[in-house]
């Protein structure tokens, strides 16, 4: 547990999503509008605008999308528990912790966080994301969003978790969930989301991480690994999930899709894996993916022990 004479806060970092169909245009033109991840003809002058038209484009389509899995996003939810089983975990009853959830393109947003935790009188904050893996399209923006935000609070240190893809308590929860879900006929198959080729060309070191994750995380099982998410005229990182499921299914394998880049359900697990990916590749009763971990408060333990790590550093 952290132990200080200064107030501590730790915000969890997630890009979030909608809660409502009502709020999808709102996260799609805020994820549109931000060029760390996404630079959209025109420069910076043409962003917004540029945004907002592929937004209102794009925003029936993905309505739909969210409608099939409850007509919103649980990502928050299920962050929010997290935060609720660390806070304990981090506290004294003299030094309390202060624990907050902060969602990249959906309220509540980075900079407003910040204020709420100084205004509880944090002076110390730990950014930890909800990235087991690094890359500048999610860690990467959410800290450039946080360290704006913090131009304004000059007396705050601010301690950057940057990712966790080879934590010793996250990998054994990981092999724990495979191990307990997966049947001796199946092949295990990680599915990660993909980032533009340019990403990693420019050094990004994303892939690498998921890779070794992957690793760690099979032990000794045979595995592959793809990429899901993939959209827009770019190149992507590959081998694409759809395709890869579609050639092991061919080769009569049964699967087990373990989503590696993400810790909790969300639109990429709901409706991605249990939805579309079935449709498009038929696999029916042959494809099943592992539950994540959403309230589990052994993933808690796991995000403690990342922050106590670097508060005895």
């Amino acid at each position: 547990m952290i132990t200080s004479s200064a107030t501590t806060g730790v915000i969890l970092l997630a890009m979030g999503g909608p809660e409502t169909i009502a709020d999808v245009p709102e996260y799609l033109y805020n994820i549109f509008s931000d060029r760390n991840i996404i630079r959209l003809p025109g420069g910076p002058l043409l962003q917004k605008p540029f945004a907002r038209m592929i937004s209102k484009r794009r925003s029936e389509k993905v309505k739909q999308h969210y409608n099939l899995i409850g007509g919103g996003s649980p990502l928050r939810r299920w962050t929010e528990a997290q935060r609720d089983h660390l806070a304990p975990l981090l506290s004294t009853d003299s030094d309390p912790v202060r624990c907050y959830v902060a969602m990249r393109y959906i309220r509540p947003m980075v900079d407003s966080v910040i204020g709420e935790a100084y205004a509880d009188g944090c002076r110390t904050l730990y950014f930890l994301p909800m990235y087991p893996q690094y890359c500048r399209a999610t860690t990467g923006s959410s800290f450039a969003e946080a360290r704006t935000a913090l131009k304004r609070y000059p007396d705050v240190e601010a301690v950057f978790i940057d990712d966790f893809h080879d934590n010793a308590e996250y990998i054994s929860l990981l092999r724990e969930y495979i191990g307990n879900n997966i049947t001796p006929d199946e092949t295990l198959l990680f599915s990660a989301h993909s980032i533009p080729q340019s990403f990693v060309d420019g050094g990004d070191p994303y892939v690498d991480q998921v890779k070794k994750t992957a690793t760690f995380a099979a032990a000794s099982r045979e595995f592959f690994l793809s990429f899901q998410s993939r959209s827009g005229p770019v190149k992507w990182v590959g081998p694409d999930t759809i395709a890869e499921v579609k050639r092991l299914l061919e080769l009569g394998k049964r699967l087990f899709v373990v989503p590696i880049s993400f810790v909790c359900d969300h639109i990429e697990t709901l409706y991605e894996i249990d939805i579309e990916l079935k449709e498009l590749t038929g696999a029916g009763h042959r494809l099943r993916r592992m539950p994540m971990f959403n309230d589990d408060p052994r993933f808690a333990k796991a995000l403690a022990g990342l922050i106590n790590a670097r508060w005895h550093e």
